[in-house]
């Protein structure tokens, strides 16, 4: 019979997959959550269900010392995420309250909105869009919930290995950028930007649902590599044998227009201010508290 702490994760997208393999790895019980009853990574549970619901979630994390939120809501827009990630929230709220394990949130950057300079955990949450309003009301529910074990981590755009097909690094960005294909960036190319790397965002969840009580009630920027998507672009496609990549710009005021088109670009609208001018984050905190991060090779480790 298995033995030690269960660790659930809800959500095996782009972050869940990777995650159950490194607590796996790390010698804990692992279960993951999620929509259908697909397989799950060797030696792991599966449960399928509706994490809206938190007499599921509820009973799917029973016996769990750690929660893992990784949810995203079903599409990207704004009708979806008023809908679902509040609900996500509560019902993950009212499982890791019951069982009084601990609640490890993977959140974005939205919450924060237009910030001048590099937003810190102590930068205001003062974003106007509503996807960002979702994200500052799920900041403020995680800190008035009584007697939640919480931490959260917070990411840039991802890029590496899981990255999603909607990341402006897609697996297809990467490919044509082996291949020498000319590839869309959206507002300035070269404007500084905070990227996190998909494995580091894996190996922080982890660290943070491993760690001591100290972390409890934080909120953490998981780590960033900054660079302007340019100079990622060049990056990937020279540790890809690639040619020099060939960037084409989308401006952000075309956005809304060719959302009329491309559904995804307009909602990207709402968020234009991250693409257009230097985008920073400062990553202090998490460095010193779980030390250097994963980085790709290619990138210096950084």
């Amino acid at each position: 019979m298995e033995s030690g702490p269960l660790h659930v994760i809800f959500g095996a997208g782009q972050v869940g997959a990777g995650l159950a393999r490194a607590l796996s790895a790390a010698g804990v019980r692992v279960r993951v959550v999620r929509r259908s009853a697909a397989p799950g990574p060797d030696g792991v549970d599966v449960v399928a269900g509706d994490a809206r619901d938190p007499g599921f979630t509820t009973h799917a994390s029973a016996g769990a010392a750690v929660l893992y939120h990784c949810m995203n809501p079903s599409a990207y827009s704004k009708a979806a995420w008023a809908d679902e990630f509040p609900a996500f929230g509560d019902a993950l709220i009212a499982a890791a309250t019951t069982h009084d394990a601990r609640l490890v949130c993977l959140d974005n950057l939205y919450g924060y909105g237009e910030v001048d300079g590099a937003r810190t955990e102590a930068t205001p949450m003062g974003a106007t869009g509503p996807k960002g309003r979702v994200r500052a009301a799920w900041d403020t529910r995680l800190r008035d919930a009584p007697g939640l074990r919480y931490v959260v981590g917070r990411a840039g755009d991802f890029f590496g290995p899981g990255a999603a097909d909607q990341s402006l690094f897609s697996p297809k960005v990467e490919a044509d950028l082996a291949r020498g294909a000319p590839v869309w960036l959206v507002g300035d190319p070269d404007a500084p930007h905070a990227f996190s790397y998909v494995p580091a965002v894996v190996e922080g969840l982890a660290r943070m649902g491993l760690a001591g009580a100290d972390v409890e009630r934080r909120v953490y920027h998981l780590p960033v590599v900054t660079l302007p998507p340019r100079g990622l672009a060049a990056a990937i496609a020279m540790a890809a044998g690639g040619p020099s990549p060939r960037v084409r710009a989308v401006p952000t005021w075309a956005l809304r227009g060719l959302g009329v088109v491309v559904p995804i670009l307009g909602e990207l609208a709402e968020t234009a201010y991250q693409w257009d001018r230097p985008f920073l984050v400062d990553d202090t905190a998490y460095r010193t508290r779980f030390g250097t991060p994963v980085g790709p090779a290619w990138l210096g480790g950084r």
